[in-house]
């Protein structure tokens, strides 16, 4: 008996042991659980949010691209229109042609865009100079202005040789400005900014780069940057930029910033070099949602922790497979969310560069949920290219591609930046406007009719081609379901346009009802 009772305690101080050193075991096992977790999701979350802006620098990137091709292509296109009117104006001169030359582009509507000058091929005295580019001692070699233009006409009039075109500075300046403004008015979810910085001196050091413009502090565009700046860390982030740019062409990099209300956060930065214009697209997002998204879960987890700590080993097992299935779960949920946001980033029809369809319809239910919130309705303008499966079938698709990117060309010259073109499908093209009054939007209406008269695109055969539109103009009403009643409404305009002729544009009155027996479509395009 004392045996037994000599054995009882011994075993049960061997349990009591060995339950200790579970506990203990299990407590390490899950710490480090824990931390392994916690930092997984911290990867996950910044090769996510890696991509993201790596993605979108790129193709902002390709959108500069995209832009100089689409300027090099219509300025081409406007310099051969006006050779043989600029010939002839100058042959009929009876004098000094170099001014008729001179008083044609001045009263043109795009006269900043033209560089123009001449010069008497006898003596090389300058006649003519609007940018300067003959200089103080011209001496008549016009090889050397070449490189200078995106497209130009050289010719005489007797002893005057003139010059005129599009040079690549114009160009340039036109395609900056665009992308600034795009910059400027981009938004994104959460604590999340782009800006550009233009590059002065590769070398580094003061002044180095020059800001060009930054939504998140709008009054910094202009400010001088200097290699030496450190952030909130006391770390030279742009010197270290600068040197990855130059040895790989992109940087990525986290810097400390400090915030309105004193504390410190980490900003998680993409940078890449577009080298033509020495510029460094960068994009930043704070990474404080990341920690709250991370702490949120690891909260109930801490408790399940406690929990498992005062129990047998068997639970152990299944703690570790809640574990397991809350970390898949987690990280799914997650994945789906960076997802989600990426895909609905901004897409561009592939044809002509227009908003494409699944984009547009997303900013009109958008445009829709702020109307039915007490903001004002947007315009809303369906347009059809008028006879436009003749062209298809007369000359070909590829001549009926040119037709669709030049009318998107000419159209864009008429929208603001507030403004978005959508290709729906065909040749039917969707305009929103926003903040239009009535005289405004009919004076809208007017500028897209004579915009894509003004497109004239030459046939392989030689034929031009001269463009007319069909136009359906209207606004949300109060007892709209959706997005989808506005356009029917506007559909009904475009169905009296058609009806009435084409070549012309209706507006619906702000009461307007919905016809559905007036469907545009039922009219044959070709007809």
């Amino acid at each position: 008996m004392n045996d037994k009772q000599k054995v009882r305690p011994q075993t049960i101080s061997i349990v009591i042991v060995m339950t200790m050193i579970i506990l203990v075991l299990l407590h390490q096992a899950f710490s480090k659980v824990r931390t392994l977790y916690t930092e997984q999701l911290y990867a996950n979350a910044f090769e996510l949010r890696d991509q993201f802006l790596e993605h979108t620098v790129n193709n902002l990137i390709k959108d500069i691209e995209a832009e100089r091709d689409v300027r090099i292509r219509e300025y081409e296109d406007q310099v051969e229109n006006c050779i043989d009117y600029v010939h002839s104006l100058t042959k009929e001169a009876e004098e000094s042609p170099e001014q008729e030359v001179k008083k044609y582009f001045d009263g043109r509507p795009d006269s900043r865009n033209w560089t123009y000058m001449a010069y008497d091929t006898k003596t090389n005295d300058v006649l003519l100079d609007s940018a300067g580019l003959l200089g103080d001692a011209w001496n008549g070699d016009e090889s050397v202005l070449k490189d200078s233009f995106i497209s130009a006409d050289f010719f005489k009039v007797g002893d005057t040789s003139i010059i005129y075109g599009i040079t690549k500075e114009t160009m340039n300046e036109v395609v900056k400005s665009s992308i600034i403004q795009k910059v400027k008015y981009n938004e994104f979810d959460g604590d999340t900014w782009m800006w550009i910085n233009e590059i002065r001196n590769y070398n580094g050091g003061k002044n180095y780069a020059v800001r060009v413009v930054n939504p998140e502090n709008p009054v910094s565009a202009g400010r001088l940057l200097s290699t030496d700046e450190k952030d909130a860390s006391g770390r030279e982030y742009l010197k270290d930029e600068l040197e990855d740019l130059e040895n790989d062409g992109d940087s990525l990099y986290t810097c400390m910033v400090k915030k309105i209300d004193g504390s410190v956060s980490p900003r998680l930065v993409y940078s890449a070099l577009f080298g033509d214009y020495n510029w460094i697209v960068s994009m930043g997002s704070n990474m404080d949602d990341v920690t709250g998204f991370v702490e949120n879960t690891n909260a109930p987890v801490e408790q399940y922790l406690i929990k498992f700590e005062i129990v047998i080993a068997v639970i152990f097992f299944l703690l570790l497979a809640f574990m397991v299935f809350m970390t898949v779960r987690s990280d799914r949920e997650f994945t789906w969310k960076i997802t989600d946001r990426l895909k609905n980033q901004v897409e561009r029809d592939a044809l002509t560069k227009a908003t494409s369809r699944q984009y547009g319809e997303e900013k009109l239910r958008h445009f829709f949920d702020s109307y039915k919130k007490g903001k004002p309705s947007p315009y809303i303008m369906l347009l059809d290219v008028d006879h436009f499966k003749e062209i298809n079938d007369t000359y070909g698709h590829d001549i009926g591609d040119v037709v669709l990117k030049r009318v998107v060309t000419a159209l864009y010259h008429t929208f603001r930046q507030t403004d978005y073109l959508i290709r729906w499908g065909g040749d039917e093209f969707v305009g929103v406007y926003l903040g239009l009054d009535e005289d405004s939007v009919y004076m809208v209406a007017q500028k897209v009719m004579e915009a894509v008269r003004s497109v004239v695109v030459i046939a392989d055969d030689g034929t031009e081609i001269h463009l007319t539109a069909s136009v359906g103009i209207a606004g949300f009403g109060p007892e709209d379901k959706d997005y989808t009643d506005g356009m029917k409404r506007a559909d009904n305009m475009l169905y009296d346009s058609k009806a009435g002729g084409r070549n012309q544009f209706h507006i619906a009155a702000k009461d307007a009802k919905i016809d559905l027996n007036k469907n545009s479509d039922s009219i044959s395009r070709d007809a």
